[in-house]
């Protein structure tokens, strides 16, 4: 690990219309200490032409093709990126975001002037294309007196970009879940509050989130996909290890969940997640009291 590094960690596929204004984004950043690991997920466009453009232009553009024997998706790329970066902070973005100059030099400032915090979260400005035709109704919201289940209820959000992790943390947590074709930041960033519900906050727009027809977002809008992609997740998060965190999941929730989703998918028809819920369901139900400890939960977040 190198003290003081970002590292920004990037999935690409296709995204040759985007990428140029994406890259120059991260040449703009005020703050110079860090490295952007890209890994292209063998993209049929000029994706990867420009990419290795960049990187001669710039060493700390550190170009990669997923390699063959690792599964194709924007997990398997996230992860392989991730093991090959030595940054103290950790940062992921998409390939189609902008960053505006000060993102990495507020969100490190913040970071060094509170040395416990494991986490800042930075607010950024939606963009939506013309073309784009699926839910556009996305508010951020980060500070609960409740995050465990503010985060949960879907009422605390933020995007991707938004938050910079001490590399530590993900020692602890985990990586992306190679399981899950939606909400895989989401699921990641819950077990990140799991971990330490603390977080600082900097409420000036630092980037830019760009919601269009080839987004990860848009691809997973269609309702059928949503709902099977819901059944998967939270059938994820009800099996979390309980030993791994130091905040947990409270019993009611858990059990409240569990009736939700067997109810989402007896109503769908879906009968392997239907019976999957069910058995949930009765274990939490019927599982003994275990200590509810919070440590950490401020989520209040310093302000910036």
């Amino acid at each position: 690990m190198r003290p003081n590094l970002v590292s920004i960690l990037i999935p690409n596929y296709n995204k040759e219309r985007l990428l140029r204004k994406t890259l120059d984004s991260i040449l703009s950043q005020k703050y110079q200490e860090w490295e952007c690991i890209i890994v292209d997920d063998r993209s049929t466009d000029n994706s990867f032409e420009i990419l290795k453009e960049y990187g001669n232009k710039d060493s700390r553009f550190k170009i990669f093709e997923r390699p063959l024997d690792i599964p194709k998706g924007a997990n398997f790329c996230r992860n392989y990126a991730y093991s090959l970066s030595q940054g103290e902070f950790i940062q992921w973005f998409d390939s189609d975001d902008i960053m505006y100059p000060w993102f990495l030099e507020k969100k490190v400032n913040y970071l060094k002037g509170h040395p416990k915090t494991p986490v800042v979260i930075a607010k950024g400005d939606l963009k939506i294309d013309e073309k784009f035709e699926g839910n556009t109704k996305f508010k951020q919201s980060y500070f609960s007196e409740n995050p465990i289940e503010d985060y949960l209820e879907f009422r605390l959000i933020f995007f991707t970009g938004g938050p910079m992790v001490r590399r530590y943390v993900y020692e602890k947590v985990g990586l992306f879940n190679i399981k899950l074709r939606r909400h895989q930041e989401w699921e990641l960033y819950l077990r990140v509050i799991l971990h330490q519900a603390k977080w600082g906050v900097i409420e000036q727009p630092c980037f830019r989130y760009l919601l269009h027809g080839n987004s990860i977002t848009s691809r997973y809008q269609e309702k059928k996909k949503v709902v099977e992609s819901e059944l998967v997740l939270f059938q994820e998060v009800l099996n979390l290890p309980s030993d791994r965190f130091k905040n947990q999941i409270p019993k009611k929730t858990k059990v409240r969940l569990a009736f939700r989703y067997f109810m989402v998918a007896t109503y769908h028809k879906r009968l392997k997640y239907s019976i999957t819920y069910l058995k949930t369901f009765f274990r939490e139900t019927f599982k003994p009291e275990e200590k509810e400890v919070q440590e950490g939960v401020y989520s209040v977040g310093s302000r910036q």
